[in-house]
């Protein structure tokens, strides 16, 4: 006997906590009507057209931290997308939220990152100042609404709206192009509130990054572990684990603030006011230091820099030698200019480029 969606659907119903986002009657959200799958619930429908789009495959050669190309054993907005999915499903699961939506978010939250990370956003933000800015959170919105059309109807991949909410976080620049209904939730977010589960993929992110980071840092020599020592979750994960290794302290890391994240949201969800999804005071400081530690040692060494101001440069020279020659952009990107206008389409074109394909151009 195989398992009916319906079948699924019915156990979220008996089985999830209260303020957790159920399937069922989810896919009547998609903005063009779509029949239920008779496998798979609309999160877990969600999440497989994330995994198969293109802008999900560019992730592999995107940077994170370091420059895709600077090495194979540093992360990659792909494998950083895998590993915060990972512990956002563990998370939600342990919480009795909805694990597959939290997936499906996860593996999401990254897809508008254009090339060269951070730098790349500010470069392109400045660059379309006055003309509705650019933030990967919102132009992730438009990627999945908009940009991967792959019926040619104007509505990209038909997510559902909990899904399409939950990718939409953080500041909205003013005149950022998203579709009408989101748009709607940022002017009343009180109305349409982000999912739960939403707010576990947004900490477990945080876990990830902060965890990976100080892992690639110290791989590649830029911090050192006397350096690192000086954190107080360094200490505490390596007095868990009982061990120097460098890969062991860090999953215990990992594991300590996961732990913390699901026991201190599970009291929050028994109590009486439902306060939500959050680490517990303490934890919330060590992450912090971890943070800031980050900041001044790492995001901005020279050689992290070095890197990336490069990338910045070649960010600002392909956007203006597509500005000023359109006609050298793609038929299909082309077509989008009178609806559009020729600078967003120009972003759109240059953010959803890789480091690699970013630096072969010859403006």
């Amino acid at each position: 006997m195989w398992l009916r969606r319906e079948e699924i659907e019915d156990h979220e119903l008996r089985s999830l906590v209260t303020g957790a986002t159920h399937s069922r009657g989810a896919y009547a959200s998609r903005r063009r009507e779509e029949s239920p799958d008779p496998l798979r619930t609309a999160f877990q429908r969600d999440r497989d057209r994330i995994i198969h789009c293109t802008a999900f495959r560019r992730l592999q050669h995107k940077t994170q931290v370091f420059a895709a190309f600077e090495g194979d054993h540093f992360r990659t907005r792909l494998t950083h997308s895998l590993e915060v999915s990972q512990m956002a499903r563990g998370a939600a699961r342990a919480l009795r939220l909805n694990a597959d939506l939290a997936e499906a978010v996860a593996l999401g939250h990254d897809l508008g990152h254009p090339p060269f990370g951070h730098v790349g956003e500010r470069a392109l933000d400045e660059l379309m100042d006055g003309k509705g800015g650019f933030r990967h959170n919102a132009h992730g919105a438009r990627i999945v609404d908009y940009l991967e059309d792959r019926n040619g109807d104007g509505l990209g991949l038909n997510l559902t709206l909990a899904v399409r909410r939950s990718l939409l976080k953080g500041r909205i620049p003013n005149g950022f192009p998203i579709a009408e209904d989101l748009a709607e939730t940022v002017a009343e977010p009180a109305a349409a509130p982000a999912p739960l589960e939403a707010r576990v993929v947004d900490l477990c992110d945080r876990i990830a990054y902060l965890a990976h980071d100080l892992d690639d840092g110290l791989r590649a020599g830029v911090l050192t572990l006397d350096q690192v020592d000086e954190l107080r979750i360094w200490r505490c994960a390596r007095d868990a684990c009982g061990s120097q290794r460098k890969s062991k302290i860090v999953s215990e890391m990992i594991s300590l603030m996961i732990h913390d994240l699901v026991q201190s949201s599970a009291k929050r969800l028994e109590s009486a006011d439902k306060k939500g999804v959050a680490h517990g005071s303490e934890m919330a400081v060590m992450a912090h230091e971890v943070l800031e530690f980050l900041g001044e040692q790492f995001y901005n060494s020279r050689r992290v820099l070095a890197v990336m101001d490069h990338g910045q440069e070649r960010i600002r020279a392909a956007f203006a030698h597509f500005v000023a020659h359109p006609d050298e952009l793609p038929t299909a990107t082309r077509m989008r200019m009178d609806t559009d206008g020729v600078e967003r389409v120009v972003c759109d074109y240059v953010a959803g480029m890789t480091d690699r394909y970013l630096i072969r151009q010859s403006p």
